[in-house]
């Protein structure tokens, strides 16, 4: 018993660690910084580090991503980074 208690404690604390790690999050906020030359790179919007890849959704219609932007940032955080699947322009608030 003492051990199947053991391994249950173990794979528990594994799966704890893996839904922080893959965990996909959500959040609004304002781009306070894009990356030169495009938009592929580091993008830090209310604070948050955002990691923008070739395969990001990047969602324009209500007017283009600049500083000062208004945004819903999808992703998910791997490795301590934030990885955005889908960045979308909203109206400002």
């Amino acid at each position: 018993m003492r051990r199947f208690v053991t391994i249950l404690c173990a794979v528990l604390m594994v799966f704890a660690l893996l839904t922080q790690v893959w965990a996909d999050r959500e959040f609004y906020g304002n781009v306070e910084k894009l990356p030169t030359g495009g938009y592929i790179g580091e993008w830090v919007i209310s604070g948050k580090a955002v990691q923008v890849t070739q395969d990001t959704d990047l969602d324009f219609d209500h007017g283009p991503a600049v500083v000062g932007s208004y945004v819903k940032v999808e992703g998910i955080t791997f490795e301590g980074k934030f990885i955005a699947k889908e960045i979308e322009t909203k109206r400002g608030r």
